[in-house]
């Protein structure tokens, strides 16, 4: 079988792309796996990394505001889709898996125009503007959470997280210790707000992925207990050791954090579209895996760390409740149904 996975932007919509084709390579290792991802993203690096290959298009967002961007994005769109008809013409897939990101709506429209069969893949609660405009005309819809079923008709699948760290093993050190995530492009006002407060935290173990962008310029501090990278690619080492993870609101980071049982303290990019990781953290929030900051309120965060950290019981509470809300079968579950529409 041939499969196409389309996946761009940040790592949250990548990683999807790349648990899905692991368990596809599971099942069949003749199986024969091509990425399409947009020029401007992380996809080219992440994907390459894993051993797949991928060819790249260009996508561009549809920018509400007026400049040069949002101007040129139709063309850029254009152009992309005409790429993309030339790929999938070439490989001539069995199917198109799509986990979102720009390069999702060009793919798209070109696996309908050769009737190929389109697998939408939705990671947030609440689905973006391309997901919800491309699901009555694909052939299967999966969705990461049941609350998407108010905006979408789909299978509840969970979203797909890498076998290396579902696998992952639980790992103690001498001092409780912290996981700090700002996704992968960085999160400005959660880093600034731990760097503020660190002094309140030197009881910690603290591994700091600060995301390349905010590495580069802010002025890190350097403790024993202290330790920051720009970005982890060996994530599950980092969940393996936490006793507690801070984090931005993107599903994917809350898929890794739940399959390996975390509590987490869950602070939404107020920024997001549609304000969607604000939906995302709620969900876990109702089924008691994490504690919801916003991010007006980063103030509060060392103190709330603190509080965390020293009650146990309920460090070990919000642990069960995370194990209890991952789906570590949801790459298992979406490759079922890739078979059953090839």
């Amino acid at each position: 079988m041939k499969v196409v996975i389309a996946a761009g932007g940040t790592g949250g919509h990548i990683y999807p792309g790349i648990a899905v084709a692991e368990e596809l390579k599971a099942r069949d290792p003749k199986t024969e796996i091509l990425f399409i991802g947009s020029y401007e993203g992380l996809e080219r690096e992440l994907v390459q990394r894993e051993g797949f290959e991928i060819k790249l298009i260009p996508a561009r967002a549809l920018l509400r505001k007026i400049s040069y961007k949002s101007l040129s994005a139709p063309f850029i769109g254009l152009w992309g889709f005409l790429k993309a008809l030339s790929i999938l013409r070439s490989f001539n897939p069995n199917v198109v898996v799509v986990t979102g990101g720009y390069v999702s709506f060009p793919v798209i429209a070109a696996a309908k125009c050769l009737r190929i069969p389109v697998l939408l893949h939705e990671e947030n609660v609440l689905p973006g503007f391309t997901n919800r405009f491309w699901a009555p005309w694909v052939k299967a819809v999966t969705l990461s959470f049941e609350e998407s079923q108010k905006y979408l008709r789909g299978t509840v699948t969970g979203n797909p997280v890498r076998k290396r760290i579902l696998s992952a093993r639980r790992r103690t050190s001498s001092r409780p210790t912290l996981l700090v995530l700002g996704g992968s492009q960085g999160a400005l006002s959660l880093n600034r707000a731990i760097l503020d407060q660190i002094n309140e935290l030197q009881a910690f173990e603290i591994v700091h992925v600060v995301g390349e962008r905010d590495y580069k310029k802010l002025p890190l501090p350097h403790f024993p207990f202290y330790h920051s990278v720009p970005y982890m690619y060996n994530i599950e080492e980092g969940l393996a050791a936490a006793d507690l993870v801070v984090s931005r609101a993107g599903a994917t980071a809350i898929s890794e954090i739940l399959a390996v049982g975390r509590p987490s303290i869950l602070i939404p990019f107020p920024y997001s579209a549609e304000r969607h990781q604000d939906l995302n953290a709620r969900a876990v929030r109702d089924a008691g895996a994490a504690v919801v900051l916003a991010d007006a309120e980063l103030d509060k965060l060392g103190s709330i760390i603190k509080n965390l950290m020293k009650d146990k019981k309920k460090l070990e509470q919000m642990g069960s409740a995370a194990q209890k809300l991952a789906r570590p079968q949801a790459a298992a579950r979406i490759v079922d149904l890739i078979y059953a529409i090839s």
